[in-house]
């Protein structure tokens, strides 16, 4: 947590200034917001994972007095939300991306729910629970999680002889063995356009884009950890070991059904999609642990997740509160979002429910969960989103394009983010070092 403290008080105001003088406030306090409690409310909720409607039906049935009105979001909703808080027209709930957070927070969107929360760390994963605190405050409650395990085609593996990798240096070794017996075949793709694989990657080993040193941001897109994972990737792309293909488009999967990927290194939600656009390809793919830098290590990556807060300006914070920690830590709701929504909780309670350890049919009835679970558990809590997160994630997307052409090397391309990313720092009156 050492990296969080103070972080978003690192603004280019005088040393030693508090997360007040970041924007008008710290966020709306949850005493001046959190009202009476008496009478029955009716809360706004917008979100949109799949199961939340089948979660309200039994939240509202059992609480008369803190009803919840759902809004699914879709399409540009989203983006929606940063005008609908500035303006005073936010919902009560809103869930967002975890990478949002620190961004809504300076900006003064976002309500501190410390009081009502803050108590619940130990209900959910360390990495979890680190994203949504900053400056010993509490701005958000998680609610799933996407650590990252290795998918792979079984039958692949035993048509060419090969042993699943356990650590990175058996990856590269099994990339070679697979391009040698299929030259038409690819340990794994390496897609410009997505950025999730890599930040796990990154996040696995204990790396970061950004952190804090006294009052100042830093900026670590190409600190030592990047640096290490972009030299693993560079071998694997001038060896031509990976698939150069933009991921979710229809030509990934086509590459995908084709058998030209042989492992997808990825988050727990990314099942179901491999399900949905690989659907005859069930039974042919394993999942095991990720694999690492030196054998022994559990350390996994992850990718994105989403988390539930509460606007700035929301008249009732406290049954917001109340509803939320219900909502992503009682085993009744988690169970719902497990089994209606194939959602992988971010709390500990919903790690431990049946409802994820059970066999998945598409990957010939492996529990798959048993090894995302173990990944959730030892996802290092490293991780820090800056404030201008999606300017830099759409900044690096720019650069590895500029890498799969062979027009820069990834040192290059994380070099050139890193100074694309102070710059945005400091356009924002930031400090940084």
């Amino acid at each position: 947590m050492a990296r969080r403290t103070r972080l978003l008080s690192a603004t280019a105001v005088v040393a030693g200034a508090s997360l007040a003088l970041v924007g008008c406030s710290s966020g709306s306090s949850s005493d001046d917001t959190a009202g009476s409690g008496d009478g029955a409310v009716t809360l706004q909720f917008w979100g949109w994972a799949t199961g939340l409607e089948q979660a309200i039906e039994v939240w509202n049935e059992e609480n008369p007095d803190i009803q919840v009105d759902f809004f699914r979001m879709t399409g540009d909703d989203g983006a929606k939300i940063p005008a609908a808080i500035d303006n005073g027209t936010a919902p009560d709930v809103v869930q967002m991306s975890v990478h949002s957070i620190p961004s809504h927070v300076i900006a003064n969107r976002l309500t501190d729910l410390t009081e009502q929360v803050g108590d619940l760390e130990d209900e959910f994963t360390p990495a979890s629970w680190a994203n949504v605190t900053f400056d010993d405050k509490t701005y958000a409650v998680p609610q799933d999680f996407g650590p990252n395990a290795l998918m792979y085609r079984t039958d692949i593996f035993e048509q060419y002889g090969l042993t699943v990798p356990t650590t990175w240096t058996e990856y590269l070794e099994t990339a070679r063995a697979l391009k040698a017996a299929n030259p038409n075949a690819y340990i794994a793709q390496m897609s410009p356009n997505e950025t999730g694989y890599w930040i796990a990657d990154v996040w696995q080993n204990e790396g970061t884009w950004f952190g804090i040193d006294g009052d100042a941001w830093t900026v670590d897109v190409d600190d030592e950890a990047s640096q290490e994972v972009a030299e693993r990737w560079q071998t694997l792309l001038d060896e031509d070991l990976v698939k150069v293909v933009d991921m979710w488009t229809p030509q990934y999967w086509a590459e995908v059904n084709a058998g030209n990927i042989a492992t997808i290194n990825y988050a727990a939600w990314f099942p179901a999609l491999l399900e949905a656009n690989a659907g005859d390809l069930a039974g042919k793919w394993g999942v095991a642990p990720s694999p690492v830098d030196e054998a022994g290590s559990t350390a996994a990556g992850a990718g994105d997740s989403s988390v539930d807060v509460i606007p700035t300006g929301t008249e009732n914070v406290a049954q917001a509160a109340e509803f939320l920690t219900w909502l992503n830590t009682s085993p009744e709701a988690l169970d719902i979002l497990i089994t209606d929504g194939s959602m992988f909780p971010a709390a500990t309670t919903g790690l431990a429910s049946e409802a994820l350890a059970q066999p998945n049919d598409y990957f010939g009835g492996q529990v798959i969960n048993d090894v995302f679970v173990q990944a959730a558990e030892n996802v290092p809590a490293s991780w820090v989103d800056g404030p201008v997160y999606d300017l830099v994630q759409d900044n690096i997307k720019d650069e590895f394009a500029k890498v799969a052409n062979k027009q820069q090397t990834f040192a290059e391309a994380l070099a050139a983010t890193a100074a694309y990313a102070k710059d945005q720092l400091e356009s924002q009156g930031l400090n940084v070092k």
